[in-house]
């Protein structure tokens, strides 16, 4: 998948408008469409300041990785895939997963002193 892809995607998934973007970016709404249509691309602090707004990877961005931000290399390869499932999820379904967890922490809390 390549940079205007991924953006669109992203534009999308956040439910914000090229205008609405290019506002908050300081850029010519004309140069994200090129963005976009695939006739321009933007220098390396244009980039930086796309991968921020959306709290993406630049590498994310350019292809280079499918994830939209690396997995912390501390975490176990099930915490990661945790992350990595988490991210992927939109903010409702986030928080849903948030409270599953809540759940499932005391359920465990509940046997912890059950057992002890």
């Amino acid at each position: 998948m390549d940079f205007s892809i991924r953006l669109e995607n992203l534009l999308e998934e956040r439910n914000v408008t090229q205008k609405q973007l290019s506002i908050e970016l300081h850029i010519a709404a004309t140069t994200l469409s090129g963005y976009i249509n695939e006739y321009r691309e933007p220098d390396f602090q244009t980039l930086v300041r796309i991968a921020r707004y959306f709290d993406v990877s630049t590498d994310y961005l350019l292809g280079l990785c499918p994830e939209k931000k690396p997995v912390p290399s501390s975490l176990s390869p099930a915490e990661g895939a945790l992350v990595h499932i988490f991210r992927s999820l939109s903010p409702e379904r986030q928080e849903l997963l948030t409270e599953q967890a809540k759940f499932y922490q005391s359920l465990n809390a509940k046997a912890s002193k059950k057992n002890g």
